[in-house]
């Protein structure tokens, strides 16, 4: 990636720090809305909400098809990572979650060393090291015993950490509303036909308004806008620097899950919240300082 100028690049970081906080409130929000709907049939009406709000940018592109095919494989694996996140959502807490999905940041280094066949520097493996005690002080109940929802929420945390990759190899390469609907129209038809057995039109037809306003809200700002910001964002600032500032995510999710649903982490699991966060920042900042010296 070209050396981006100092002002876009501070305006695209800025930029994902809106969106992590945005994200962060997903959290909560999803856990309110699970009590109501079907997970899978919460995700296609999010996402159905979202591909129609970008439907007339989507249209309106000429990408070539070749383009829209790898978009479309990159909103697979986007949909794999929102499938089990959902799905463990339903069984652990909004803050459990939301640490657990901070980890895939600090995956992305990782997965990129592994792609590059480059060995991540020191910072990076002290970061993943914190991460995991961390990891084990939140979800370990027991000398071994890890939560199903938690495991789940983990899964989907490494296809997040895929998804972040897969855009900084492709944004510069395709029209962010392109892009960015190509993922959405993905997401949309695998959440459909995985909701199929849910029954999804009468769960959606006995869903309360308030369910609903939190499900458009969701798609404008956390999926529309998320992606949109997220792509154009790319094109600024490397993975790395995306890592860093989605590590707000999991600070916004947590603050939210107590304003709205009370959730307190137990002294045991704060210390390992902190440690996530400290290792994702240790991972993340050691790869900039390395960028920025360039």
């Amino acid at each position: 990636m070209a050396q981006a100028r100092p002002a876009p690049r501070l305006a695209a970081d800025l930029a994902l720090l809106v969106v992590a906080g945005f994200w962060g409130l997903t959290f909560p929000f999803g856990k309110v809305v699970l009590d109501a709907l079907p997970p899978f049939t919460y995700l296609a009406a999010r996402f159905t909400i979202g591909a129609v709000l970008l439907a007339a940018g989507y249209a309106a592109t000429r990408e070539p098809e070749p383009r829209r095919w790898s978009a479309a494989a990159v909103g697979a694996v986007f949909f794999l990572g929102y499938a089990f996140q959902t799905l463990g959502l339903r069984l652990t807490t909004a803050s459990k979650a939301a640490f657990i999905t901070g980890l895939s940041v600090v995956l992305v280094p990782v997965i990129g060393a592994v792609w590059l066949r480059r060995t991540p520097p020191p910072a990076v493996w002290l970061g993943i090291a914190a991460a995991t005690v961390g990891l084990g002080l939140l979800t370990l109940d027991g000398p071994a015993a890890v939560q199903t929802g938690d495991l789940l929420v983990l899964v989907g945390a490494l296809c997040f950490a895929l998804h972040i990759v897969f855009v900084g190899r492709l944004a510069t390469s395709i029209a962010p509303p392109a892009f960015a609907a190509a993922q959405v129209v993905t997401v949309m038809t695998l959440s459909t036909l995985a909701a199929l057995p849910e029954r999804p039109l009468a769960a959606l037809g006995a869903a309360p308004a308030g369910v609903w306003a939190m499900v458009a809200f969701m798609a404008a700002t956390a999926t529309v806008g998320a992606l949109l910001v997220q792509t154009w964002a790319q094109r600024f600032t490397p993975p790395s620097h995306v890592g860093l500032m989605f590590t707000f995510e999991p600070v916004a999710a947590a603050v939210a899950a107590y304003a709205l649903l009370g959730e307190v982490l137990a002294a045991r699991q704060a210390l390992g919240a902190l440690l996530i966060l400290g290792g994702i920042v240790l991972a993340e900042a050691g790869p900039v300082v390395e960028e920025e010296r360039r």
